[in-house]
């Protein structure tokens, strides 16, 4: 798509160079009357245009903004860098050299600095971000005509989890769209087969969907009981369903939308659902013997019971239960369940001194277990079961150790449009003497049903908050730097629930025990003025005062009622406790104002620059940095009008001069075993390694290497050392077990830029480049061409051209599918299909009626029936990992 866009902007570029020279007198750096245009709005810059040398250059900073990209200056190094997406531009004040995504560029003339605005030549911004721009000489004019690139979510897959008959049983992953910048949300469809082939995005509009945020992520979501299809109808049980994923525009690609390809057909497994599935599993401790005696289960029967013969009750070691589904409890001996009869109004059991756990040990105290009820069918088909939802978790203890944490509740006490406005209500453990802590867990509504111990016990400690046992029960607001489970910052509009996780007081994750979850909870405000994105802050600069810091920020969603933000620079020990009515309250000489644009921001701040104490910026003391928003209503004593940001990370000026840092840094991808071993960079060593500790090969996802940090950098934990030695360039490879720099699994498919930390014996560290980007691929080898079919009566031969690179190649598997079956053949099906079901062939394989020869999925052939062939180049696992299949043959019949 760029490549084509490329073409044209060239075309247009070269009319407008042949047209300006005489349309415009020669005027060195003179003050134009020339507009700007945008999609046809006029963009109104601080920077007017200007000419030199018969060239038009024009303010980066506001056209690339207005273009959905962010800007970032250093003022030490007079360097501006552009991230819009995957795209990277990074130029230099006075020079001609420019890179795009790592590729030189040779500018006009160079890049010039008025009045603390960049501006470059005109032909520049069409080729760096791949938009339209024309000159018009009649009205001399700069029309530019944005690209709306909008991109569609990939790799849509699905599949059952058999457990309810319902929407919860649909698990659906799918590849972010490219670039995010021009998503506002994601859209699943659930679609009947049937309709699958009709479906399109215009239908899509109209029809039921389940929303998804983007995460900067691939996404996994499962849906709930309550999703339709397409049609507006109840996912049901025994319906085959493909799933779609719609993205939606934001307004940088207002009234867009693109439909993914569907994912393969996936059908809710059982008979069963919810009118024959136990509920209400609750697992209670009810005495002292410290067995199975103490632990009696309840549970709601099934609506049906005609379709149950009988109920069996699991117990299961809580650290076990995420993986505990219907065909766990299906294989469970008979010695370690407990049967329920049915019938009875309200089922209860006691258990007895010899039960045991799904695992076969003896029910003891101290252990946590979650219970589990499966509705045995009157079918005697396994299958045909239906299992429950987990309980919560439950330890048994002698009288008075109870060590969960219950009645959790929370409320929406406050108007920040953060964490601070959710408190948090639970009564402490019975006995606190087993517990070392309490960690509160904030968690989506839609993913709080699968949220049990074992999630709990995975949660990074960034992503909860842990409060100390006082001895009473607790109630307490959570801070404004407070992120949900999956490490987003807790904001208006998203469904939440709460959990308290008990951390027991010995060393071991198995003593930790969860509550139960809170209501479900939504915040809202009542505030007018959106509040900006958290701040990051960073020390970019020598100067010893404000000049040194660094603020970057996202602008509020709607800027309709701002008036303006203010930066607010707070000494980190007092971070804590500042609050909107602090923020409001701080006098116009302690802070920065800064002007909404549209945009995202990025500013230096001023020598002058005081902190909200009113004392100078100054090296050796830690801030943090909160944006205000401020509306442009008349009524500013009333907290509706400002909205308070969340707070930065901490930064401590000091000098930047610790080591001179490595450059060059390039990346290749040198293997195919599709894990971080195939990742090969290469850089250029301090130039003085005297000072120099070791080197830092990092990993960093490129759609969040745009605001990738010195400051990021220092904190991670995730990186390949490499030794100083010697000077000039250095190759080294990353481990197969490398992770990104968030921790994250480097892995087939992903895109990422590598960067280089040098690391100071002694002052600060130095932060390369980054990379262009990489992504690991699976290598494959070469489908075949050309396959073709004739029929003799019952026989029939397939034939086909092997690949002409049939490197890796280790021989070629001729598979029969039956035409009313190709909807769900995949190549996962064919690559997991045995020798039974296919016939090995170099070139040519034929099948008979009357051979025992079998379609795909091992049904005999049959006369009379329509069949397609299809080929399967098999990789040999060196050259080449994966194995590759062919387009199918025309349809066929056999006859008798």
């Amino acid at each position: 798509m760029k490549k084509k866009n490329m073409k044209k902007i060239s075309a247009a570029l070269l009319a407008g160079a042949l047209l300006m020279p005489a349309a415009l007198p020669y005027s060195a750096d003179a003050a134009t009357n020339i507009k700007i245009y945008v999609d046809g709005v006029e963009l109104v810059t601080r920077q007017a245009p200007v000419i030199q040398s018969n060239t038009t250059l024009v303010p980066l900073r506001g056209i690339f903004e207005e273009l959905n990209a962010r800007v970032v200056w250093n003022q030490k190094t007079q360097t501006i860098t552009a991230y819009k997406g995957s795209n990277t531009v990074m130029l230099k004040i006075g020079s001609k050299a420019a890179t795009v995504n790592g590729q030189s560029v040779t500018l006009d003339v160079p890049a010039r600095a008025i009045k603390g605005n960049t501006v470059v030549p005109l032909r520049f911004i069409g080729e760096s971000l791949g938009q339209e721009v024309r000159w018009n000489a009649a009205s001399k004019s700069v029309q530019i005509t944005t690209t709306k690139d909008l991109q569609a979510p990939s790799s849509v897959t699905a599949r059952s989890l058999g457990q309810y008959g319902d929407g919860r049983d649909i698990q659906v992953n799918f590849a972010k769209s490219a670039d995010e910048s021009y998503v506002d949300h994601y859209r699943v469809y659930a679609v009947k087969s049937g309709s699958a082939s009709a479906f399109n995005a215009s239908k899509a509009w109209n029809s039921s969907y389940t929303t998804a945020l983007p995460t900067g992520s691939n996404q996994s979501i499962s849906l709930s009981a309550q999703a339709k299809d397409s049609d507006g109808q109840a996912l049901a049980s025994g319906q085959s369903y493909q799933i779609f994923v719609l993205a939606v525009g934001n307004r940088y690609a207002t009234g867009e939308t693109v439909l993914s390809s569907p994912s393969a057909a996936v059908t809710l497994s059982g008979t069963s659902a919810g009118s024959v599935t136990p509920t209400a599993v609750k697992a209670t401790d009810t005495a002292d013997y410290g067995d199975g005696r103490d632990l009696t289960v309840s549970f709601a029967k099934a609506q049906d019971e005609s379709r149950v013969s009988g109920y069996k009750v699991f117990v299961v070691k809580t650290r076990d239960a995420a993986s505990f589904n219907l065909n766990a409890a299906n294989g469970v001996n008979a010695q370690n369940s407990t049967t329920v009869a049915k019938g009875a109004a309200a089922p209860s059991v006691t258990l007895n001194a010899q039960s045991r756990d799904t695992a076969g040990d003896l029910i003891q105290n101290g252990v946590p277990y979650t219970v589990f009820v499966l509705a045995t069918s009157t079918s005697n088909v396994a299958s045909n079961n239906t299992l429950s939802a987990p309980s919560s978790s439950v330890t048994l203890a002698t009288a008075g150790s109870d060590v969960s944490a219950t009645a959790v509740s929370a409320s929406d006490v406050s108007d920040y449009g953060d964490g601070r406005d959710l408190r948090v209500n639970f009564n402490r453990a019975t006995n606190e003497s087993l517990v070392s802590q309490y960690r509160v867990m904030v968690v989506k509504d839609s993913k709080s049903s699968s949220f049990n111990v074992n999630t709990a016990n995975g949660v990074s400690s960034a992503n909860y908050t842990t409060i100390n046992k006082t001895g009473s029960n607790i109630a307490q607001s959570l801070t404004n730097g407070a992120r949900d489970t999956d490490g987003d910052a807790i904001r208006n509009g998203v469904p939440y629930r709460v959990y308290v996780l008990t951390v027991g007081s010995g060393t071991s994750s198995s003593t930790n025990v969860l509550s139960n979850a809170s209501q479900a909870i939504t915040l809202s405000g009542n505030y007018s003025v959106g509040a900006a994105s958290t701040p990051s802050l960073s020390d970019a600069g020598d100067n010893g005062d404000g000049r040194d810091l660094l603020v970057t920020f996202g602008r509020a969603s709607d800027e309709s009622s701002l008036s303006q933000y203010r930066i607010l620079v707070v000494k980190s020990g007092s971070a804590g406790s500042f609050n909107l009515s602090s923020a409001i309250n701080v006098p116009s000489a302690n802070y920065t104002a800064v002007s909404k644009t549209g945009a995202n921001q990025s500013q230096f701040l001023s020598a002058s620059t005081r902190d909200v104490n009113g004392e100078p910026i100054r090296s050796g003391v830690s801030y943090r940095v909160f944006v205000l928003s401020v509306g442009s209503t008349s009524s500013s004593n009333n907290n509706s009008n400002y909205a308070l940001s969340g707070v930065s990370n901490a930064v401590s000026l000091s000098s930047n001069s610790g080591v001179s840092g490595a450059s060059n840094v390039a990346a290749t991808v040198s293997g195919a075993r599709g894990n971080a071993s195939d990742i090969e960079a290469t850089f250029t060593r301090s130039s003085n390694e005297e000072n120099v500790s070791e080197y830092r090969l990092l990993a960093v996802p490129s759609d969040r290497s745009g605001s990738y940090s010195l400051a990021d950098a220092n904190a991670t934990s995730n990186y390949v050392t490499v030794s100083k030695a010697g000077t000039g360039q250095i190759r080294q490879s990353f481990d197969a077990n490398s992770r990104d720099v968030f921790g994250n699994a480097i892995t087939t498919g992903g895109k990422y830029r590598i960067y280089v930390l040098t690391v100071s014996g002694s002052g600060s560290n130095s932060l390369s480049n980054g990379s262009a980007e990489i992504s690991l691929s699976e290598a494959a080898v070469q489908p075949v061409a050309s396959v073709g079919v004739t029929t003799n009566g019952p026989t029939v031969t397939v034939n086909f051209a092997p690949p002409a690179n049939a490197s890796g190649i280790t021989g070629y598997r001729v598979l029969l599918v039956r035409t009313s079956d190709v909807p769900n053949f995949t190549a996962s099906v064919a690559n997991n299909a045995s020798e039974v079901y296919s016939k090995s062939s170099n070139g040519s394989a034929s099948f008979s009626l009357n051979s025992g020869d079998t379609d795909i999925y091992g049904n005999a052939l049959q006369a009379n029936t329509q069949y397609r062939a299809y080929v399967l180049s098999l990789s040999n696992g060196q050259q080449a990992t994966a194995n590759a299949l062919s387009p199918a043959s025309n349809d066929f019949t056999l006859n008798n």
